[in-house]
């Protein structure tokens, strides 16, 4: 059952975890969760699992036991010279609470107490909006990722390092 924006967000539990420290079950859920919205919702048969999970960081955010949103942060080098935010996800009934939001700006903060230099990430085409209303400016695209029109993002640091 959804949560109560204005009630209910500090029963939220929000973890940051390496992939080497989750369990197997644990793990699973997560990939359930990508895999229900990035395969199944937008209908896109692709390869979910990749070989930077097993490099990055993953933020989860649980209601009442429930995953019902994550995102991971692969570390400067990874996909791209800066670090980068992807497989952002949040459960289709939790959608429209500003979770998305939440999540991405745990995420920034995560990377500007980690990392020098800006945030990238490939973005769908669709979320540039979204993307733009936190800082990110478009810097390559639109391409076809998977058959999704993306386009590639760049959060540059700010005076004040964020």
């Amino acid at each position: 059952m959804p949560i109560n924006p204005d009630t209910q967000r500090e029963t939220l539990i929000w973890r940051w975890r390496h992939f080497n420290v989750f369990s197997g079950p644990e793990w699973h859920r997560l990939l359930a969760l990508r895999t229900a919205i990035f395969v199944v919702e937008q209908n896109c048969p692709y390869q979910e699992v990749d070989a930077k999970d097993p490099l990055c960081w993953h933020l989860e955010v649980m209601h009442e036991r429930e995953l019902i949103g994550t995102l991971r942060v692969a570390p400067p080098g990874i996909s791209y010279e800066e670090c980068a935010i992807g497989r952002v996800a949040v459960s289709e009934a939790y959608r429209g609470l500003g979770l998305g939001y939440d999540l991405m700006n745990n995420a920034l903060g995560f990377c500007r107490a980690r990392w020098a230099g800006g945030v990238r990430l490939s973005a769908q085409a669709y979320l540039r909006t979204f993307y733009e209303s936190m800082g990110f400016s478009v810097v390559r695209g639109p391409y076809l990722e998977d058959d999704i029109p993306h386009i590639e993002m760049l959060k540059t640091p700010d005076v004040s390092g964020g």
